[in-house]
């Protein structure tokens, strides 16, 4: 009894501890299963940021890409028309070539008329050269009327022959003169041809990046559709916050409008009112009636305006030279030779209105306003006399600033420093902010630049100049 109680006590034992020992095991398959799925849900989580980070590193490259393509087409587009200037003007030093080439034949057949005249001329009073020949063949004449015709025609050949060859001096240097002009038209034709040769060197390199830059966006067909759908959403976004900014500033200016025509209204009632009761107390009785006291009128409480938080610490303003025109009437009056919104050299690259692209057929470009690109370091500058209504920053434009000309509107937009605050008076040619340099994009330096009637958008190049 006591073996077989034994052999139970040995064999329970054993189950206990093999029951231990697959814990053991388990616990250890569970602990090594939980580190395995940790160590993949982070290399998980590292390959989903790479993959997002070459995302990003794509639409960035994109951007660049469609960035030098613009900048691409606005210099192919000059280098079209400066060709097109210097055919003009070969055309016109051609013209100008063949009358000169004509004035000179014809000063030429002159110069041989007046030389052969004045030589046969000379040689029938050759005889009569010297003093003394003069004075033997007046005196040599049958009557004194004959001898008075002989004097006086060797008195009107003296003023003929000093008239001819003046003539004839006058005649050599304007030769001369039309020589000259000859030689410096040559040469004119000689740097347009070199510089029309240039210009085509210039311009079949251009289209030559023009081209690469084409092929390879094709190639990123999906991306380059990605990356566009983002810029219209921005531009969008922008569009939208400028609308309800202006009827913002519709409604205030309605209210601000209406508040005052009250307020001229009760003036008005009130002064009505005060000459009544003058007149009434005119037409009174003598009696001496006591004063009413007046209370005080209450002072109306002070509208208190939130206080406007700027998106960015205002620079100091540049100085810049005095604009290079005046301004007389108004905003509308002055369209067309308005200040051009930016300093320096600049060339636009993005058009008003919406079009295709010429060479990738399927984007469709919709642009509110006008893309200039220049000089880093440019500055925006005040178009006309205005006030400053909105400065505020957005998505993919960093900062942006409206500024009101009565019912226009200048907005610069992608401003990285600002020199003016909100309700600011500025005048022509006054520096709003610095034009933000992209440091990714070889410091690109892009102005985005509105005009518009309240919400109506107008196309800036027709007003700046």
């Amino acid at each position: 009894m006591n073996i077989i109680r034994n052999i139970m006590k040995y064999r329970f034992v054993v189950i206990l501890l093999g029951l231990f020992i697959s814990v053991c095991q388990l616990s250890a398959s569970s602990v090594g299963d939980v580190g395995s799925v940790r160590q993949q849900k982070d290399d998980k989580q590292k390959e989903i940021n790479r993959t997002s980070s070459q995302i990003d590193d794509t639409n960035k490259k994109i951007a660049r890409q469609l960035n030098s393509l613009r900048s691409v087409e606005a210099d192919i587009t000059s280098q079209e028309k400066l060709i097109a200037s210097l055919k003009k003007q070969l055309d016109d030093i051609g013209r100008q070539t063949a009358v000169v080439e004509d004035s000179i034949t014809i000063i030429n057949k002159r110069l041989e008329e007046l030389r052969r005249s004045y030589a046969n001329a000379v040689r029938k009073v050759h005889a009569h050269s010297s003093s003394f020949d003069r004075l033997m063949f007046i005196f040599s004449a049958n009557s004194f009327h004959e001898a008075y015709r002989r004097m006086r025609y060797m008195k009107q050949f003296q003023k003929w022959r000093k008239r001819n060859t003046d003539e004839i001096n006058e005649q050599v240097q304007l030769l001369e003169k039309k020589k000259t002009d000859l030689e410096r038209l040559k040469k004119q034709k000689t740097d347009n041809l070199t510089a029309q040769q240039r210009a085509k060197f210039d311009l079949e390199g251009q289209k030559s990046k023009h081209n690469e830059l084409i092929t390879g966006l094709r190639r990123q067909g999906k991306q380059l559709q990605t990356t566009l759908a983002e810029q219209q959403r921005q531009m969008e976004a922008l569009d939208r916050e400028l609308d309800r900014l202006i009827a913002e500033e519709q409604r205030r200016i309605a209210e601000e409008e209406e508040r005052r025509r009250k307020e001229e209204e009760r003036r008005r009632i009130a002064e009505e009112q005060a000459a009544a009761e003058w007149r009434r107390q005119e037409e009174a009785s003598q009696e001496v009636v006591p004063p009413k006291e007046e209370k005080p009128a209450e002072p109306e409480p002070e509208r208190v305006e939130k206080p406007h938080a700027e998106p960015v610490e205002h620079g100091r303003a540049p100085e810049l030279p005095p604009a290079e025109r005046t301004f007389k009437g108004s905003f509308e009056s002055n369209k067309g030779r308005l200040l051009f919104p930016v300093t320096g050299d600049y060339k636009i690259v993005g058009t008003f209105g919406q079009h295709r692209h010429p060479d990738l057929k399927y984007v469709k470009v919709n642009n509110n306003g006008i893309d200039i690109e220049a000089q880093p370091g440019a500055v925006a500058r005040a178009i006309f006399d205005g006030t400053v209504s909105a400065i505020f920053p957005q998505d993919g434009y960093h900062t942006v600033v409206m500024v009101r000309h009565g019912k226009y509107l200048s907005i610069y937009v992608n401003l990285s420093e600002i020199y003016v605050r909100k309700g600011e008076v500025i005048k022509a040619g006054h520096a709003v902010g610095k034009v933000y340099s992209d440091p990714e994009d070889n410091g690109r330096t892009i102005l985005h630049f509105e005009v518009r009637k309240e919400k109506e958008k107008l196309d800036p190049q027709q007003w700046v100049k």
